[in-house]
């Protein structure tokens, strides 16, 4: 059984390597409802979010700017879904160039959302452990370069999909769903980075972060909580739908090494790929319409009933939250001992401090 048909959620489905006698509602009707599913309820879900951040939201907090791009991700992957149905139905005839492209594009959404939820994660640490210091560096410019940054590692890490990625003829047809290497050691290189740099070392940041930040939120107010814990919903989402993902390709690598040592090993490992690479390619697909569904919840839970679904609120809400807002300037301290700015607080009028009584009020400058 060939592996090289084995990538992402649109060769997922689309494998040239299922059995001919699979029946027809298996391997065609239901997944083809599912991807149309997806398509009707995650293409309108994104644009909505997509609207709502830019003409609803203003100014925007980084949390929701990141929110904003991974909508652009996901909505230019879940547009090409008719495309792959079609593909699923009857053939791929949009020659070879659409296929790597398309399939590049996925690729993209998948290090682009991911680095944006690792950024994410690294900004909610910052600023709920470190606030002051997420100050010194989050400007404009240095926003923009950082997302830019993020686009261009995600466009870096999905471009091997030019090289391997092939159109092949089965039967009558022709899939977009092969991959040449050019050796074994190849094949484990792409596998290991796509593992590594998409699933090991993010999921592991993302760890350290928010066992801080969990840490944390227990004493912020009840709304801000909420936000937060929509944000570790989102990010949580994404890697439960991605796990199956790479699971599998780690079970690939398996079954390479294991080829001259272990064959019958090896055959197995391709056998439970074959299989489980269908339920890993529909839930990459289905990942990228979940956002606006979790979003849809939370702003019931906003709400505080069911009356509808109100983005603009929970976006907004979260936009707030997640605002990190500069600390107050304290221009000047009035020689008046009975003024507001001077007042010591009950708690302290009884506790004397020695250096407090050497010196006079002055003027302070954050």
């Amino acid at each position: 059984m060939d592996l090289s048909n084995v990538t992402l959620a649109s060769e997922n489905i689309t494998t040239t390597s299922l059995p001919t006698s699979s029946p027809w509602l298996e391997y065609v009707l239901l997944p083809s409802l599912f991807l149309g599913a997806c398509f009707l309820v995650g293409v309108p879900g994104n644009i909505l979010v997509i609207w709502t951040i830019l003409f609803r939201i203003l100014p925007r907090s980084f949390t929701v700017v990141l929110l904003l791009h991974m909508a652009i991700a996901d909505f230019s992957v879940l547009i090409t879904l008719p495309i792959w149905i079609h593909a699923l139905a009857d053939s791929w005839v949009f020659g070879l160039f659409f296929c790597k492209f398309l399939t590049y594009l996925i690729h993209v959404s998948m290090y682009g959302s991911l680095f944006f939820i690792t950024l994410m994660s690294v900004h909610r640490f910052l600023a709920v452990v470190f606030p002051f210091a997420l100050l010194r560096w989050q400007q404009r410019r240095r926003v923009y370069g950082i997302l830019g940054l993020a686009w261009l590692l995600a466009l870096v890490f999905a471009s091997p999909v030019f090289v391997y990625r092939t159109t092949m003829v089965n039967g009558e047809s022709v899939q977009c769903s092969h991959r040449t290497y050019s050796s074994d050691q190849q094949k484990l290189a792409i596998l290991l980075v796509e593992i590594m740099v998409g699933f090991v070392v993010p999921l592991f940041i993302l760890l350290l972060c928010y066992s801080f930040i969990i840490h944390k939120i227990q004493h912020l107010k009840s709304k801000k909580i909420k936000s937060e814990k929509l944000i570790v919903s989102v990010v949580i989402a994404f890697f439960l739908c991605w796990f199956p993902y790479h699971v599998f390709n780690l079970l690939m690598i398996a079954s390479v090494l294991l080829k001259s040592t272990n064959p019958a090993t090896s055959d197995s490992l391709e056998k439970v790929v074959a299989v489980g690479n269908n339920i890993a390619g529909a839930l990459t697909f289905f990942c990228s319409c979940l956002n606006p569904i979790l979003y849809a919840f939370a702003a019931r839970s906003f709400q505080g009933g069911l009356r509808g679904i109100n983005f603009i609120k929970v976006l907004g809400q979260m936009n707030e939250d997640t605002s990190q807002k500069k600390p107050t300037k304290i221009s000047h301290i009035s020689d008046d001992p009975n003024s507001q700015e001077n007042r010591v607080p009950h708690s302290l009028q009884n506790q004397s401090s020695p250096s407090l009584n050497n010196h006079r009020p002055c003027s302070l400058q954050s």
